[in-house]
This record gives C-alpha cells, sequence and structure tokens, in this order.
C-alpha cells in the first residue's frame, strides 16, 4: 500500500520486462515518496473542509484510472517496439524513447497512487480526530478502544527524534521499512488545519499481523498513539496508525 510494497511492484514489474530493467531500477530510486519532517504550518489559510477534500480525492482517483491505462498502453507499445526491433523493421532510438515514456508514466502511476492513500488516511484522521478531542482525556497509561480507533496515552516524552527507534524495530522485525504516510506536518494536514508536526503515519491497518506487533511494541515502550481500525462512513477507507499525541487543530 506504501512505499515499499510499490517498489516491490516496480521491481516484479522490471521483471517480466528485462530490457526495461535498469531504467525502471533507476526510477525506483529517483522517486521517493518518503514525507520529509516538517514543522512549518501554515496558519494564514482557512482549512479546507473534509468534503472539499474528498472530492480533490475523487478527482485524483479518476486521474489514477487514466494513467493506469496510459501506462498499461505503453507498455504494450514497448513490447511492439522490441520486437520490430528485433525483426529488423525500427532503429533501437524508438524503442529506447518508447521505454523512457513507459518508465515515467509508470513513476506518475505510483505517485498518485501514494498521493491517494496519503489523503484518504488524512480524510480518516480528520473526521475521527474530531471525535477523539471530545472523548475524556484518557490517563497516563490509559488505553481504550472502539469499533472504529485505539488511543495510547502513553508516558513516553514522545518527538519526531525518536522515529529512528520505531523504524529500527518494525525493519529489524519485518525485514523491510516502515510504512510511513506521513512523518511530521505535511500540506495534506495543512490543508486540513490539523498540527501534525510532532506525530507520524503508518499506513498499516491496526488489526493486521504488522499493526498488532506495532501496537504491541508502542505500548511496552510507553509511545502515545492512535490506531484508526474502520472506514470512516461515507468517506475513504484510511486505517492507520498515528504515532504521537492527537492532532489537534492550528489555533486552539
Amino acid at each position: 500500500m506504501i512505499a515499499e510494497s510499490l517498489r516491490s511492484r516496480l521491481v516484479l514489474m522490471a521483471a517480466a520486462m528485462p530490457p526495461l530493467l535498469v531504467m525502471v531500477y533507476l526510477a525506483i530510486n529517483s522517486w521517493n515518496p518518503r514525507v520529509g519532517v516538517s514543522t512549518s504550518v501554515n496558519e494564514g489559510t482557512a482549512p479546507i473542509a473534509v468534503e472539499d477534500l474528498q472530492k480533490s480525492l475523487a478527482q485524483d482517483r479518476r486521474l489514477l484510472l487514466d494513467y493506469e491505462k496510459a501506462q498499461a498502453t505503453l507498455r504494450g507499445e514497448v513490447i511492439r517496439l522490441r520486437k520490430s526491433f528485433q525483426d529488423g523493421q525500427i532503429s533501437k532510438d524508438q524503442v529506447v524513447e518508447a521505454e523512457r515514456s513507459f518508465v515515467t508514466a509508470l513513476k506518475r502511476v505510483h505517485e498518485m497512487r501514494y498521493s491517494v492513500t496519503e489523503t484518504q488516511i488524512a480524510i480518516t484522521e480528520a473526521v475521527l480526530g474530531e471525535k477523539v478531542l471530545r472523548m475524556p482525556v484518557l490517563p497516563v497509561g490509559g488505553f481504550s478502544q472502539t469499533a472504529e480507533l485505539m488511543r495510547f496515552n502513553g508516558g513516553f516524552r514522545w518527538s519526531l527524534n525518536e522515529a529512528p527507534r520505531v523504524e529500527k524495530f518494525f525493519s529489524q522485525t519485518f525485514g523491510r521499512s516502515l510504512p510511513l504516510t506521513a512523518l511530521g506536518q505535511s500540506h495534506t494536514h495543512n490543508r486540513l488545519g490539523f498540527d501534525h508536526r510532532d506525530s507520524m503515519d503508518v499506513g498499516l491497518h491496526p488489526d493486521s499481523t504488522e499493526g498488532k506487533s506495532l501496537i504491541d511494541y508502542l505500548r511496552r515502550s510507553g509511545i502515545p498513539f492512535l490506531a484508526f481500525r474502520q472506514a470512516v462512513p461515507g468517506t475513504a477507507t484510511g486505517p492507520h496508525i498515528h504515532i504521537g499525541r492527537p492532532s489537534p487543530r492550528l489555533g486552539r
């Protein structure tokens, strides 16, 4: 769903098209969707309504379908041109140009998939996060859960400086990178008007094997978190684990 799984899919596609292996590998390594740490917020701009973000998400989904169709067409074109080159009907330059167009389309598809996932998660957090902010404050070490979410008020003094320890635990346990979707304040959080400067979002379903293991680790370490487990009615599905304190509205 997130960066590492997308990278794996790209590699598999490259394996299916050996002549493109090097080009796709370069594309994978030049595309890094991980959101960098940011502490800046745009407090001078009025937050966008969740409904407006949903409309934007619907447009992105339509674009993604168009991008996927274009990618499939270009893939077929590359296969056709390579055969023509092998038969001596066209020059190698024509094949190389088609391969480059295919790699560009491939990157565009995966960038849009990542953007859609990030927005889905942000919408879920915005809707359910408002509910969390209205709930009674948990005591230190307190844990509660509903059908929609889990929350834990760990006593550890969490900051994004501690993010590497969580990433190290996950990579050592599962042999892959932690599937981050937001590390610190993102453009989407700015648009929604949420202060996410000291939080990170992980694109794992809290009831999955990996999600349960991460939650157990966070609780043992006293690290506060919110785990959004259920789709929000009428909005996009965005199960994930929010590490850090709940994100208040900017200006509160």
